[in-house]
Formats: structure tokens, C-alpha cells, sequence
């Protein structure tokens, strides 16, 4: 099958292309009426000169030893002017071919209509076949042979005719700008011989040859131009009917090419039929006079001549199938070659559109062979065991011997003998032929294995390339005064042709096979509707077991969401059923009229699902506790947006599938502005509100952004004719709410799940706790409380595990509703913004949009895996590897900054700022970090240190200098310290690398308590000895190991000093312990009667105002003190207060 994929050759780009054609005569008339007028003159009196006359003055310059800068300047616009001669040559001889051609037009179409008359009244179709039947098989395989060697020839040649006519029928595009781009050129040159600038330097006699010379080219570069304009008409007259040649021979030669096949086929079945009847296949009365054994290796024969006829059968139907692949990968290999040419010519322009929604229909449809590799491998094994059989009968005397020897019959008489022999070579020829055919087979095969492969990629290609053009290119005219005064008659037009199209008695002739699916859906929405009572009764018995904790389960909500979708599934199917009524309604295609009454029955199944979600009393309220306000909000905006989307479906849906009808679509253009600026006026405040609130991301307000202005970027687009890429847009951003709206009730539904199963579990804990507590205590314990669980106890791990699987999971779900559009960001890479230097073969290396595209998604997703990946790991794998605080920290930081660093090198090399030209960046850097900035250097080096050396974790209590306090944040330049009083303190991370740190929890948290304590003179060492020891055994706080000790230290002034030396598990008990200690050794003491001594004090006190200058002592201890004052005893600590 040969399908002739046409450029383009409808009336309307006919009328296109002679009107280009048209306008550019006229603005070429008008040109040279005016302005061109005087270079025209200009050029007429100039002579051209000779190329011997140039060529002299060349040599004369050459001659001279050294040139002074004006004879360069001379020589090298001689060397010009030589150029310019040629060119003028050649111009003027393309002028007489393209003459000669027109001349010979006329004739050249009568030969060629001739022999198109002549091919179309060739043999008759029987006469064919009866000349093929008398050949033979030889024969015939070498007439296919050649027959597919002319059909590969006129193929080249008809795609040469193909580019030829895309190059004709293109030409008045190209032809307006380069004769635009030279009629300016004219201009300058005639403006600079005329010395219009002011500025100008007096141009020299060679400069003056030089302009006139190019003018001279430009003229008669103008006139082939001209020439081809006038003659393209008839030219391409010519192409079209060496076209209308070509594929008229490549269609007789595909039908001789069928009756090559089937009359081989026939002859290659009736060559295996006469093999099998030569092998001597007997039939079941002559088997029962033979031997056993006999039959049964003619048995043997049997069914080799059957895989002998199956196989040549398999042969002649790969043969098909390899044609037909054959010619479908010649087709489109065609067609991807005229289409990169009209992209080429036509790049941007509304006519490639034209033509590439054509060539996006006229692909070929294939459907091509399935599961070939196990074909292949199984050919090859049936062609081993053929090869074996084979090698086994290479002496059939030494065969028949090893069977009779086998089958107890080693004397048999030699007519047996015969008969097995005569048997024997009978399967020799089998296994011959047989072996031929599997052979033939698998080399087909493999032939057709590698043509689908490459059929695949072409087609695959094929279709990249048309998606992205198509996404690109402006599929209507940009919307302007002319278009608005025009829409009332082009929205009537065009209602009136789908009128006419409506053909009613037709459309009644073909519903009654559609009967057979409409009635039984319509059967099952009215049983539905039947049951509705008992779904809605059912649903209220699940919210009524909505926050009791005995009968509430996580299986509530899914079976509550189950009989909502079952809720809609009438009207669901309501809508399949009208949509199939009308696909031969001729209002539009059936394909597109099935997939319209698709995405209709959806969009009503999601609303209206989310509708009664969010309902007054409904699962949104009673399951996902949202507030009735907020309900409330959103159903209100959602009825006016599902009233937008299903116009904006209709339309979408149509310019997708049949983007041929965009062109003439008023009335669709109208509906899609109208729609989406409402949409603008429900999407905003529903934004607006979710931007306003606290605690959002810079991600999530990126994507409030996105989604305010997504309608109006499709306005835009509208209105500067990308209408197609406006409709294909909407269909995915619909398709994405409804994935969204997905994501939302399944999200809701997990943590709904997660708070039930939180609340059980704090239930069962309580209700363990209370029987613990009725055992131990015979009055019973005190009644739990079953009130709701609130969503901040339910457990953070489980939450996050949840949140980043559903993540995922609608992460994949978007990329494939995506993912035909992200082929369309290769057209980007056409988009050039500057160029980063050359590279090593000397191109130059371009930025285009697309690399500063992926840049920004490096950096966005550096961003979003800086905050979210460190955590996931944390939760997912660091936390099952009973990894340490400090460690699992020092990980996930140091996770964040090699993400960082990638992202900011994979974003910069992209945009072309590889390694070799950040070097000197990085090399002045690091100067600048030796002297600037070295204290931040040096801050970010210790920060490593104590990442890798972990001197310092997470939850550590340090004292560094005279400061203590706990380690909450451990950052690459400073660390926060948190002291006793609950204050943060910035200290920078080298400080705590050159000063001394005491850490008190680095390899355990035991740390010892000193409790000293003074006894009065006189008082029982041992038994102080043993109340001090009692005290520590006494405390739950102290450990045993290490015990306890007691040390009898010193004599002091007042007092025995003694230490009580303890250790304590954790570093928070340490004052706990010393208070709990200190009170329980003053009580012991007090009821062993030991006194706790104190200082003593001698107090002179000098009376001044005396003539005889008296001192008084006072002593702590004695009684008589000077008269009038009465006996005082002063401790150490009233020193200050008794003097």
C-alpha cells in the first residue's frame, strides 16, 4: 500500500500563494516607479566593466612590493568586484534556463499528459494476471525483485518532484523578503553614491566600481526573481504532472506487486503440496497392510508435510506484512523530509500551520506485528531441530538399523527395510524444503523486525515534530478591529454550515444499532435511582458513626466516598447515553463526538461527586472536619466554575482533534475568551484568599500565582492567534483539576485514616492504663474520655510517609497527563538568546530559551529537594539505622549543601557557565576568602569540623569559656546554643574549634556530684560517715555503680569537712540530686543529733569617742558582753550586717 502524502494542494493556499504573488508584483511595480527609479537609471548608465580590465589592475597592484592601506583597500574591492561579475554571470544564466524552461512548457505538459493518459490505459488487469501465471517461481521472485527496485527509484523521484513543488509553492513567501531585503540594499547603495550623509568620506574610483557592480548583481538578481515569479505558475504545472506521473507508476507497481506476491504464493503452496505428495504419504486403509513401524515414521512424514504447508503459508503472509511495512516507512520518510523543508521555508508562518495540521492527518495508521523476537527465537529453534533430523538421516542404512534395533525387530525381512528407506527419503525432502521455508521466514522476520524498528522511530520523530510545530505556530490570524466588525457574519456562517451539515433521516437510519449499548445503560441509572433511598440511608448511618470511637473505622470514608460516585453514576451514564445518540449526527465526526460525550460524562461525574462532598452535612464536613464557612465558599465558586468548563470542554475537545476547523472557528474563539474570562473572576478571590494566608511556601505561592494567571496567559494567547495552543492548554489544565480534585478527597481520606488509627491506639493505651490501674486498685479507675483526637497528636511519621506517597504518586499521574507536551519544549531550542563563545570545531555554542528554561528547573528543584529531601530521608532511612541526633543531623546538612551546590552548577552549566570559565571566578574567590572574608571562611571550615568530627551534637549540654548551655542548631557558620534560661545564643563555630569546650554529654551523660558537708568538733566521724552514705543509697537519683563514697577531707577552722562524692545518669538530675541530698542530710543529722558547724568570729570593737581609747573583745561564745548590749552569736554570712 503506497499512500501519496501531498505537500499541500488545497484551494485556499492556492489562492494564498497567487495572491502573495500578486502583492509582490505590485510592490515591486511601485517600487521601481519611485524610489528605484533613479538607481535603475544609475544602473543602466553604468558600464559594467570587464573582468580583464579588473584582473590588470589587480596585477598592477600585486607588482608592487609593499601596498600602502588604500591600495589594500583597493585590491581587495577589485577582488569584490571579480565576485560580483561572476555572480552576474550566473544570474543571467539562470535567467535564460528559467526562459529556455518556459519555453518549453507548453510541450514538455502535452508529453507529459500523454504519458500519463498512456500509463492510466495500460494492461488490463486479467491480461496481467494470465502473463504472471505463465511464468515461473524463479521468474516471478526476480520480476518482484526488480518491480520493488523501480518502486524505491520512482519513490527518490517522486520526493525530488515533492521538494521541488514545496520550493514553487513557497516561492512568493521567499521572493517578497529577498527582493524587499534588495530593493533596501538599492536604496543604500544609491544614497552613499549620491553622498546623502553629510559625514561621508569621497569615495575612491574602485569603491564607486565596487557599489555600482553590486547594484548591477542586485538588479539583475531582482530581474531572475521577477522572472520566476512570472514563470512559477507554469513550472509548477509541470512538477504537479511529473507528480501526478510518479504516482500513478507507484500505484500500478504496488497492484503488479500484489499479483506478484499472490501468484507466488500460490506457486511456492502448490512446489510444498507437490513435495509433500512426492514424499509418498499413504492414507489409512494402505497403512494397515504396512509394518508398524512403518506407519509410524510415515506418521512422522505426515506432519512434517503439514509444518511444510504451514510454514509456506507463515512465508507468504510475512512477505504482505514486509511490503506493507516497507511502503509505510517509505511514506513517512518522504513525508518527514517535505516537512522539514516547509519548516525551513515557511518557518512561523499561518500557511505551515495549514499544512502541518493536513500532514497530522494523513500519517498512516499502522498497525504493525507483534511479539517478532519470539518469533524470531522460535524459528530458530524449529530450524535446529530440522538441521538435527536432518543430520540424523546423513546414513539412512545405520538409521533403519538403530529403529528396527529399537523396536525389537532386528531381523526384520528387506521388504520393511525398503519401505523404511523409501519413508526415509521421502522426510529428507521434508526437512529440505521445510528448512528452506524456515529459513525464508526467519529472514523475513528479521527484515521486517528491523523495518518496524525503524518505522517506529520515524514515525515517533514524525509526530515530535508536527506536536512541537504545531504547539508553536499561530493556527489563526491575531485578533484586531477587522476580525470584531467581521464576527456577527463569520458566527452566522458558521452556524449555518453545521445546520446544513445535519442530516436528520440519515441520523434516525443509524441509532438502532446504538440502541443496543443506550438501553441497558439507561436500565442501570434507573435501578440505581431505584436504590437511591437505601444509598442515602446507608450513607447516614456511616455519619452517624462519625466520632463514636467503638463503631468508627478507617473504612468509613472510602465506603462513604463509594456510595457518593454511586450517587452519580445515573447521570453519568444519562450523558454517555445522549453523547452516543448524536455520533452520526453528522454535527461532527463520530471520533470526535465519542470523545466529547467522554470527557462530558467525566466533568459531570467530578463535579458533581465534588458537589455532594462538599454539601451542607456531607463527607467534606462530618469526615474531613472542614469548617462550614470554608465549605461553603468553595461549593458556591465551583457550580459557576463547572459552568464555564463545559463550553470550554466542547471547544477544546473539537480544535484538538480536528485542528483544520481553528481557521474559520468564530464562534469557538468567542466562547473560549467569554468562558475564561470568567474563569479569571471565580479563579482570583479563591487564589487571593489562599495567598493571604500565614505560613505559606515561596512553592505554594508561586503556584497561587501560576493558577491566578494561567486564564489570562490563555487570553493572550487567543488573541495573538495561538488558538491551538490556547485549546490544547486548556484541555490539560482541565484534566488537572479534575487530578487535583482527585488528590485532594484521597489526601483527606488518608488523614482522616491516620487520626482513627491515632485515636484507637490512644484508646486501647488508656484503656490498658485503666485496667493496670482497677488491678492495683480494687476501687476501679477513673473513666476515660472519648473525645475526638485532634489532627496535631496524630503521629508526625505516618503523616509525612503519607503525604510524600500520595506526592508521588500524583507527581507520576501528572507527568503522563503531561507528557505529550513536553516534546514541544524542543522547539524552544530554536529560540536563540546569545551565544557563549565557539567550540572546539569552531560552531559557535548558542543559549536558547530552552537551556534557560532548564536552568530554572534545576534551581527549583535544588530548592525543593534542599527542604524536603533531608527530612524524607530522615524519616525513611536515618531513622531505622538508630543513628544518633547529631549524626542523622550532620547527614541531612550536609545532604542540603551537596543538593545546593548541584543545583547551582547544573543551573549554571546549563546557561554555558561550565568549570573552565568559573575557575578564575572560583580563583578570585578564594583570594577574596583569604583576606576579606577570612573569619567566615574560618566559620565555615569549623562548621565542617563539627559536622564530621561531632565534638559537639544535637542536645548536647557544652560550657565553652564561662557560657553553658544546650546545642539546638548546628549550622555551617554559627551554632545556637540555649541557655538555662531558655535563651538563644549565636556563637560562631570557630570558637568552638580554638577554645576550650567541655562538653558534658559527648560520650555518656553520667557526671559526678560533689556534696560537702562540715560536722562540729567533737561530733561521731563513723556514724556521720554512715548517714552520708544512707542518703545517696536513699536517692533513686544516684547510681550504684559507680558506688558511692565518703571522704574525710580536712580539719577546718570550725568545722570537719567531709565530701559526699555521687553519680548521676543524666546531666538534668544533677541539681535535682543535690537538693534532694542536702535535705535528707539535715534531717538525718538533726535526728542523730550532729551538729552542722559553722565559722567562728572574734569582733574588737573600738570606742572612738573615748579619751582613754578602750577596746572591747567580743567573742562568738562568750557570755558577758559590754554592758547595755545584749549576747549575739555572728555567722559568716552576717559579716557585713553585724559590722
Amino acid at each position: 500500500m503506497t499512500l501519496n502524502l501531498r505537500p499541500f494542494s488545497l484551494s485556499d493556499t492556492r489562492a494564498l500563494r497567487y495572491g502573495a504573488g500578486i502583492m509582490i508584483m505590485l510592490f515591486a511595480l511601485l517600487w521601481s516607479a519611485g524610489s528605484v527609479a533613479a538607481s535603475v537609471t544609475a544602473s543602466v548608465a553604468f558600464e559594467l566593466p570587464k573582468e580583464s580590465e579588473v584582473q590588470t589592475k589587480l596585477d598592477a597592484l600585486a607588482k608592487k612590493e609593499k601596498l600602502t592601506p588604500a591600495q589594500t583597500a583597493q585590491k581587495t574591492e577589485y577582488e569584490q568586484v571579480l565576485s560580483f561579475l561572476d555572480k552576474i554571470d550566473k544570474e543571467k544564466e539562470k535567467i535564460r534556463d528559467i526562459q529556455t524552461q518556459y519555453d518549453k512548457a507548453p510541450a514538455q505538459i502535452k508529453q507529459l499528459m500523454s504519458e500519463l493518459t498512456a500509463l492510466r490505459s495500460g494492461m488490463d488487469k486479467e491480461e496481467q494476471q494470465k502473463q504472471l501465471e505463465r511464468m515461473s517461481l524463479s521468474q516471478l521472485e526476480k520480476k518482484l525483485t526488480s518491480t520493488l527496485s523501480d518502486t524505491q527509484r520512482d519513490q527518490e523521484q517522486l520526493s525530488a518532484v515533492n521538494s521541488q513543488l514545496i520550493s514553487m509553492q513557497t516561492l512568493p513567501e521567499r521572493a517578497q523578503a529577498a527582493m524587499s531585503k534588495a530593493y533596501q540594499r538599492i536604496q543604500d547603495i544609491r544614497n552613499i553614491l549620491n553622498g546623502v550623509s553629510a559625514d561621508q568620506e569621497q569615495l575612491s574610483s574602485s569603491r564607486k566600481l565596487l557599489l555600482n557592480t553590486e547594484m548591477a548583481l542586485l538588479n539583475v538578481q531582482l530581474e531572475r526573481r521577477q522572472k520566476e515569479l512570472d514563470t512559477n505558475t507554469t513550472l509548477q504545472d509541470i512538477a504537479q504532472k511529473q507528480r501526478d506521473i510518479f504516482t500513478e507508476k507507484l500505484n500500478q507497481y504496488e497492484a503488479l506487486v500484489q499479483l506478484l506476491q499472490q501468484q507466488i504464493n500460490s506457486n511456492r503452496l502448490t512446489q510444498s503440496e507437490q513435495t509433500v505428495a512426492d514424499a509418498g504419504v499413504t492414507d489409512n486403509a494402505s497403512a494397515k497392510a504396512l509394518n508398524p513401524l512403518v506407519v509410524k515414521e510415515q506418521d512422522k512424514n505426515q506432519q512434517l508435510s503439514q509444518n511444510l504447508i504451514s510454514a509456506t503459508q507463515q512465508v507468504n503472509t510475512m512477505v504482505q506484512e514486509n511490503i506493507k511495512v516497507k511502503n509505510w516507512l517509505d511514506n513517512v520518510t518522504q513525508t518527514e523530509r517535505n516537512l522539514n523543508e516547509q519548516i525551513s521555508v515557511l518557518k512561523g508562518s499561518l500557511l505551515l500551520s495549514r499544512i502541518l495540521y493536513q500532514q497530522r492527518q494523513m500519517l498512516p495508521d499502522a498497525a504493525l506485528a507483534k511479539n517478532l523476537e519470539e518469533k524470531i527465537a522460535d524459528l530458530r529453534l524449529q530450524q535446529f531441530e530440522v538441521n538435527r533430523q536432518r543430520d540424523e538421516l546423513y546414513q539412512p542404512k545405520t538409521y533403519v538399523d538403530q529403529l528396527l534395533q529399537q523396536n525389537g525387530d532386528a531381523n526384520a525381512n528387506e521388504v520393511i527395510r525398503k519401505d523404511l528407506m523409501m519413508v526415509l527419503d521421502a522426510r529428507k525432502e521434508l526437512l529440505d524444503q521445510l528448512n528452506k521455508q524456515l529459513g525464508n521466514q526467519l529472514n523475513l522476520a528479521i527484515n521486517l523486525q528491523l523495518n518496524q524498528q525503524q518505522l517506529i522511530r520515524v514515525n515517533s520523530s514524525l509526530q515530535n515534530t508536527l506536536q512541537q510545530q504545531i504547539f508553536w505556530v499561530t493556527s489563526n490570524k491575531p485578533l484586531d478591529w477587522a476580525w470584531i466588525w467581521g464576527l456577527p457574519a463569520a458566527m452566522f456562517y458558521q452556524a449555518q454550515g453545521i445546520i446544513d451539515d445535519v442530516h436528520v433521516g440519515k441520523w434516525i437510519s443509524q441509532q438502532l444499532p446504538l440502541l443496543f449499548i443506550v438501553i441497558p445503560m439507561l436500565i442501570m441509572a434507573g435501578l440505581i435511582i431505584w436504590r437511591r433511598k437505601d444509598i442515602v440511608k446507608h450513607l447516614q448511618g456511616l455519619e452517624s458513626d462519625i466520632g463514636q470511637l467503638r463503631r468508627d473505622t478507617q473504612l468509613h470514608t472510602p465506603k462513604a466516598l463509594l456510595l457518593t460516585l454511586l450517587q452519580e453514576i445515573p447521570g453519568t451514564l444519562i450523558v454517555l447515553s445522549i453523547g452516543m445518540l448524536f455520533i452520526y449526527s453528522n454535527l461532527a465526526s463520530p471520533q470526535i463526538i465519542w470523545h466529547l460525550t467522554l470527557r462530558f460524562a467525566l466533568a459531570y461525574l467530578a463535579f458533581g461527586m465534588l458537589a455532594r462532598i462538599l454539601k451542607p452535612g456531607g463527607i467534606a464536613e462530618t469526615h474531613f472536619n472542614r469548617h462550614e464557612s470554608e465549605i461553603n465558599h468553595f461549593r458556591r465558586s465551583l457550580h459557576y466554575i463547572a459552568m464555564a468548563v463545559v463550553p470550554l470542554i466542547l471547544v477544546s475537545t473539537i480544535g484538538e482533534l480536528d485542528p483544520s476547523t481553528l481557521a474559520d472557528d468564530a464562534i469557538g474563539q468567542v466562547i473560549t475568551i467569554s468562558m475564561l474570562i470568567v474563569m479569571v473572576f471565580l479563579i482570583y478571590p479563591i487564589s487571593r484568599s489562599r495567598i493571604d494566608e500565614n505560613g505559606n511556601s515561596l512553592l505554594r505561592l508561586l503556584v497561587m500565582f501560576a493558577i491566578m494567571l494561567a486564564p489570562v496567559a490563555l487570553i493572550a494567547l487567543v488573541a495573538l492567534g495561538y488558538y491551538y495552543t490556547a485549546l490544547k492548554l486548556t484541555a490539560k489544565l482541565i484534566d488537572s483539576f479534575y487530578l487535583v480534585m482527585l488528590w485532594w478527597v484521597v489526601h483527606e481520606t488518608a488523614l482522616r485514616g491516620l487520626a482513627v488509627a491515632a485515636r484507637r491506639l490512644a484508646y486501647r493505651r488508656a484503656m490498658a492504663r485503666r485496667q493496670q490501674k482497677v488491678h492495683e486498685n480494687a476501687e476501679g479507675g477513673e473513666i476515660i474520655d472519648e473525645q475526638p483526637m485532634a489532627l496535631e497528636q496524630i503521629n508526625q511519621q505516618s503523616l509525612r510517609l503519607s503525604n510524600m506517597a500520595l506526592f508521588l504518586v500524583f507527581l507520576g499521574a501528572f507527568y503522563w497527563l503531561w507528557s505529550d507536551l513536553v516534546t514541544v519544549i524542543s522547539y524552544l531550542d530554536s529560540v536563540t538568546l546569545w551565544h557563549n563563545g565557539v567550540d572546539a570545531n569552531g560552531v559557535a555554542v548558542s543559549i536558547t530559551l530552552r537551556d534557560v528554561l532548564i536552568a530554572i528547573v534545576f534551581a527549583v528543584v535544588a530548592y525543593v529537594l534542599t527542604r524536603n529531601l533531608p527530612g524524607l530521608l530522615e524519616v525513611l532511612v536515618l531513622s531505622k539505622l538508630q543513628l544518633g541526633q547529631g549524626a542523622s543531623y550532620a547527614i541531612t546538612t550536609m545532604l542540603s549543601y551537596v543538593i545546593t551546590g548541584l543545583g547551582v552548577m547544573l543551573s549554571l552549566s546549563a546557561i554555558g557557565m561550565s568549570w573552565d570559565k568559573l575557575q578564575w571566578i572560583a580563583t578570585g574567590l578564594s583570594v577574596g576568602l583569604g583576606f576579606g572574608l577570612q573569619e567566615i571562611f574560618a566559620n565555615f571550615v569549623a562548621g565542617l569540623i563539627l559536622l564530621f568530627e561531632r565534638p559537639i551534637r544535637i542536645g548536647d549540654t557544652i560550657t565553652i569559656g564561662n557560657f553553658s548551655g544546650t546545642v539546638s542548631k548546628i549550622r555551617i557558620r554559627a551554632t545556637t546554643v540555649t541557655d538555662f534560661d531558655r535563651k538563644e545564643v549565636i556563637i560562631p563555630n570557630k570558637n568552638f574549634v580554638v577554645e576550650r569546650l567541655q562538653n558534658w554529654s559527648l560520650t555518656d551523660t553520667i557526671t559526678r556530684v560533689i556534696v560537702r558537708v562540715g560536722v562540729a568538733y567533737g561530733s561521731d566521724l563513723e556514724l556521720t560517715r554512715k548517714l552520708l552514705l544512707q542518703a545517696a543509697r536513699e536517692n533513686p537519683r544516684v547510681m550504684n555503680e559507680p558506688e558511692p563514697m565518703v571522704f574525710f577531707l580536712t580539719f577546718g577552722a570550725s568545722t570537719l569537712d567531709h565530701e559526699l562524692r555521687v553519680y548521676v545518669r543524666e546531666l538534668r538530675d544533677r541539681s535535682f540530686a543535690v537538693d534532694e541530698l542536702n535535705r535528707r542530710i539535715d534531717q538525718l543529722f538533726r535526728e542523730n543529733n550532729i551538729e552542722i558547724a559553722f565559722n567562728q568570729m572574734d569582733i574588737y570593737v573600738k570606742n572612738l569617742n573615748s579619751p582613754a581609747q578602750e577596746e572591747v573583745k567580743f567573742h562568738s561564745t562568750t557570755e558577758c558582753l559590754p554592758q547595755g548590749n545584749p549576747a549575739k552569736k555572728v555567722d559568716g554570712s552576717q559579716d557585713s550586717a553585724a559590722l
